[in-house]
């Protein structure tokens, strides 16, 4: 008698796991949401305040200060901190499921996207952000989205629908850089993909004549708006404010021309490296003196400091240089944002910390696994074949290496944060490689038997 045949259709294997994957992560989000409250930073009170004016659905008196996304999203929850809690646990479930049809659709392998899905619910560092009123979560989520767009334009070929594919990227793909502006490249990093797998040439200006409309309205009328309104060309109004985060370790070095300004900034710093050991973040309470002793609005104020700190970069490149490369190296550290103190359990407290620690060593390894990795294939076409690299992996891997530079260019202070939404596309193509190269490793065994 023979056995009943078992369905083993991709499909069923992909409703099963994600089912599976939709039923942990809601259990584990009723329990987050009742043993552990919202948690606020010093950049909460800025975001829920802007998100109040927005709530009247009008720019009158924004302050620039922000990029409007994330105050827009806690206007969605009416600036209540327990609504955006719940918000965000929603967004930390789609961002596990879309990993899991990323993964899936690129490699079809459900076990792959279920593991995948399943490393976002696991790592501390990752789901507990979900907690934090803080931009993070949100753009990691419209991150994954633009990356499960472009899978699904890159696979649509001949069959149909790419141009919806590339309509509704070109919408999404600008989000990101409406919440946090390191972003804001992500729709030209993009454009490429767009038009690729497309085989003639019609089919390529068809495709970004349907990409382009998203990113041109979002991001080139915001900034239209802080052009017309400020004089600036910038996603926000602050960039001298971040530029001094580097050039303020040596802003003795200014000429006497710009005394009143640089004698009360080194005087701030030197006393809030004696308090904390280091520079970082002197600016932001720096900037009423600063404003006092120059006479400078805040506006004139933020030019005047780009200005300067410009001046120091072209004077002292290397200082520069080094300050970016230490922002850099600070990236990748992957620490967790979460408060333990929030727990009142002294033995759950215990156990979730030992549990952090042990996720950060996770993604310390997955983020040196892919530092190794991108470089092996991008100096060897035979390692990029073994390891499946494809035009979705590729751009997943170049999305976190232009963050990576863009986001210390501009700034040096809580670098190792700018990380947070982009640590799971690092899990992504490490998993990815991984599977790879473990596929074709049993290929070559299964062909020498």
């Amino acid at each position: 008698m023979t056995e009943p045949r078992r369905n083993t259709h991709p499909g069923w294997r992909a409703l099963i796991a994600g089912g599976l994957l939709a039923a942990f992560g809601l259990a584990e989000r009723v329990l987050l949401w009742t043993g552990y409250p919202p948690v606020e930073y010093s950049d909460t009170g800025a975001y829920l305040r802007l998100g109040r004016g927005l709530s009247l659905w009008t720019l009158d008196g924004y302050d620039g200060r922000r990029v409007p996304g994330y105050p827009a999203f806690t206007a969605l929850a009416g600036g209540d901190p327990q609504s955006i809690y719940a918000l965000q646990l929603g967004l930390g479930l789609a961002i596990s499921l879309l990993l899991f049809w990323i993964t899936f659709r690129m490699t079809r392998s459900a076990a792959l996207g279920l593991s995948v899905g399943l490393l976002y619910d696991l790592i501390p560092g990752q789901f507990l952000f979900e907690a934090n009123l803080l931009s993070e979560t949100l753009t990691a989520f419209l991150l994954m989205l633009s990356m499960a767009l472009l899978a699904e334009l890159l696979r649509a070929g001949r069959r149909g629908g790419e141009v919806f594919w590339a309509l509704l990227l070109g919408f999404v793909g600008a989000l990101p850089g409406l919440v946090r502006p390191e972003y804001f490249y992500l729709p030209v990093w993009l454009l490429p993909f767009v038009a690729s797998r497309a085989e003639d040439l019609r089919r390529r200006v068809v495709r970004l004549a349907a990409f382009l409309p998203g990113p041109a309205l979002l991001l080139g009328g915001w900034l239209w708006f802080i052009y017309s309104t400020y004089g600036m060309i910038s996603p926000t109004v602050v960039t001298g404010f971040g530029l001094i985060q580097h050039t303020g370790a040596y802003f003795e070095h200014l000429p006497d021309s710009a005394a009143p300004i640089r004698d009360t900034y080194v005087r701030l710093r030197d006393e809030r490296i004696a308090a904390r050991g280091d520079q970082t973040n002197t600016i932001w309470d720096a900037i009423p003196e600063l404003s006092r002793v120059s006479g400078l609005s805040f506006y004139d104020l933020s030019r005047e400091i780009q200005r300067l700190s410009v001046q120091l970069i072209r004077e002292h490149p290397w200082w520069y240089a080094r300050s970016v490369a230490e922002g850099w190296m600070d990236f990748w550290k992957a620490p967790a944002y979460w408060s333990p103190e929030a727990i009142v359990s002294p033995v759950t407290r215990a156990l979730v910390s030992a549990w952090a620690v042990a996720g950060r060593a996770l993604s310390l390894v997955a983020n040196s696994l892919f530092l190794l990795g991108t470089a092996t294939v991008t100096l060897s076409r035979r390692t990029r074949l073994r390891l499946g690299v494809d035009s979705h992996l590729l751009a997943a891997v170049g999305t976190v290496w232009v963050t990576s530079v863009l986001q210390t260019l501009f700034e040096h202070g809580d670098n190792p944060r700018f990380l947070v939404p982009t640590q799971m596309l690092v899990i992504y193509v490490v998993a990815r490689m991984a599977y790879a190269w473990w596929r074709t490793r049993m290929n070559v065994e299964a062909g020498a038997l």
